[in-house]
């Protein structure tokens, strides 16, 4: 092979010319750190008798990785025949003599000719060794030359520069990939509490899973959520409840026990897990995290002091789950049960507690835990038209769980929140994501949002809506709280009080499914509301033969009128339909026939 043909110079130039455009960082060279050094083979292989380089430097799991690139794609025994060579001269190297256990690949870099020289034989190799801070640090790259070729001056001049630009780009790619792992490692930490945060999680605790199933020991799990900790946010402003945030991570640093793992997972929800750790070692870090909280005061402006408790759920690899998964719902579902039963206190698994038994109890417990805890309740929302002037007034807003591809409704699984005491939770998520949109929209009319008495009378329930009301750019006048009447019946002073005070601060009140019940004048008389949402069941047979839905429904929209209520059907979903609802005198429609509910808000 001749080295310099004719127009070896142009040639030459060009050859500098793609040294420098390859030492020259892209993302896609990040992204896969070999194709600098495929770019650099095949320039080199103009000028140059090349048969293969190589690179030796730690690879992505920080293992020692021989990579050769070659010219041509090598038989069998000429690539094992390289890897041989390059071995042996590692080995008399001081700096990688110590490297016993090292990945080999193999990639042909130039589509040419294979190389037709007996490697044990006819070929040089030319190298540089680059020592780092540490073994892990120090790389080496070098080229394969044939011997007839490599002691001229000019080809020995190019390999100098080849392995140059080998090793810097080697080099700063690797530099490259260990200072985006060190930023990495700082995003697994929670910047408000230095504590690990819901990724780290994850990663430790599947860590823990495997561990423990192949060394065969306990381990527990703590997920904590603070009571009421909205509240301080709400009267205090953030910066209080961040400055909670902080101490109360110092806190549960100090209470856990020197190895074990605290992260915070979520707002106010705090995990920690506890390697080699049975119940009853479980149960005494909780209590400790339980009372040292209780004693514990936060200083707010104006010189109050402010005391906060916090609930926890416990749960114990294997005993009550084999996959960490199953561990954290588990948890999640014994820190929602503490939650129902008074807050700051502990909940443990019973005997008879345990995935299992959560599963037997149907899969939506699972699938409720998992909305909650991946953000997967989403708003839909459902038009409510003015039958007068068919003009969209306002948005019901429908709570729906995605999980992949399927659309669950809510009376598939608002029972089951219900009993699990999750509705709260719930409930927060959607009037969140559904503020959201209206900001995105900039949406300016009323939300109507169907509402648990249970998640009325919760202490952090109106703070949460005040804060997020606030935080969106919403107004009180803007909500509408639905009270459905066969729930709130058992609690009519408390709900009516509650309404009272509501309304005083601007938000109204629409009683839904009325007329399904007993109870249906007694709600007018106690509460002072908005809108009376009718019965779907009355409107859908309001076209049938018999007149007596369409007797009720002209009855409740009279009665309305006089008392100053607006009134809606629900269920419209035939032009026949809606035309009964209007020449009843309802006011508002909503239903198939007006659109179906959407993710999309206006």
């Amino acid at each position: 092979m001749l080295l310099f043909p004719d127009k070896k110079k142009d040639r030459i130039i060009e050859f500098q010319t793609c040294l420098l455009k390859e030492l020259t960082l892209t993302a896609s060279s990040l992204q896969n750190r070999h194709n600098p050094v495929r770019n650099i083979t095949a320039a080199a292989r103009e000028v140059l008798d090349l048969c293969f380089v190589f690179t030796f430097q730690p690879g992505d799991d920080d293992r020692y990785e021989l990579h050769l690139f070659w010219c041509g794609a090598p038989a069998v025994p000429a690539r094992e025949a390289g890897v041989n060579l390059v071995s042996r001269m590692l080995a008399g190297e001081d700096a990688f003599k110590q490297i016993k256990d090292f990945a080999v690949a193999n990639t042909t870099a130039v589509a040419a000719s294979p190389p037709g020289h007996d490697i044990g034989k006819d070929i040089a190799l030319l190298c540089k060794s680059f020592p780092g801070e540490n073994l892990q640090s120090s790389c080496m790259v070098g080229i394969a030359l044939g011997k007839d070729t490599h002691h001229r001056h000019e080809a020995k001049t190019i390999a100098e520069n080849v392995l140059i630009a080998l090793a810097a780009s080697a080099g700063s790619i690797q530099a490259l990939t260990r200072y985006t792992r060190e930023i990495e490692r700082f995003a697994t930490r929670d910047p408000l509490t230095n504590l690990y945060n819901q990724i780290a999680f994850w990663d430790l605790l599947n860590y823990e899973t495997e561990r423990s199933k192949r060394q065969q020991y306990r381990f527990s799990i703590l997920v904590l959520d603070l009571d009421n900790f909205k509240t301080m946010n709400d009267l205090y402003g953030h910066d209080v409840g961040d400055n909670f945030l902080r101490a109360f991570s110092v806190l549960l640093k100090g209470a856990v026990r020197a190895g074990d793992i605290a992260s915070r997972y979520a707002g106010d929800q705090f995990i920690a897990i506890l390697p080699v750790c049975d119940e009853g070692q479980a149960y005494i870090v909780a209590r400790r995290i339980l009372e040292n909280l209780r004693e514990f005061s936060h200083d707010v402006p104006g010189g109050a002091v402010f005391r906060q408790t916090v609930s926890i759920g416990v749960a114990v690899f294997p005993d009550h789950a084999q996959e960490a998964r199953d561990l954290y719902l588990l948890g999640e579902s014994m820190l929602l049960q503490a939650k129902t039963f008074g807050k700051d206190r502990i909940s443990m698994p019973s005997e008879h507690d345990d995935v299992k038994t959560l599963k037997s109890m149907g899969d939506k417990n699972i699938m409720i835990l998992e909305a909650l805890s991946q953000r997967r309740i989403v708003p839909y929302f459902q038009p409510i038209m003015n039958v007068k002037d068919m003009k969209i007034e306002a948005y019901e807003v429908l709570t729906r769980i995605v999980l992949n591809d399927r659309v669950i409704p809510a009376a598939e699984f608002i029972e089951t929140a219900e009993s699990m005491g999750a509705i709260g939770k719930l409930d927060y998520q959607l009037i969140e994501q559904a503020f959201s949109k209206a900001r995105e929209s900039r949406y300016a009319g009323s939300l109507f949002l169907n509402l648990s008495p249970k998640a009325l009378v919760l202490n952090e329930f109106m703070p949460t809506v005040r804060k997020l009301l606030r935080d969106y750019g919403m107004e009180p006048s803007q909500m509408v709280f639905e009270i459905t009447e066969r729930d709130t019946v058992k609690q009519l002073d408390m709900i009516g009080k509650h309404i009272r005070d509501l309304k005083g601060e601007g938000f109204r009140f629409a009683i839904d499914d009325f007329g399904a019940g007993y109870s249906s004048f007694q709600y007018i008389r106690s509460f002072s509301v908005d809108f009376l949402k009718v019965d779907g069941d009355f409107i859908r047979n309001m076209n049938g033969t018999s007149t007596v839905e369409k007797a009720i429904v002209s009855s409740i929209a009279a009665l309305s009128e006089k008392l100053g209520i607006k009134t809606i059907a629900e269920f419209v979903e035939t032009e026949d339909i809606l035309g009964l609802v209007e020449s009843a005198g309802i006011d508002y429609a909503q239903g198939y026939y007006i659109k179906r509910p959407s993710p999309d808000l206006a």
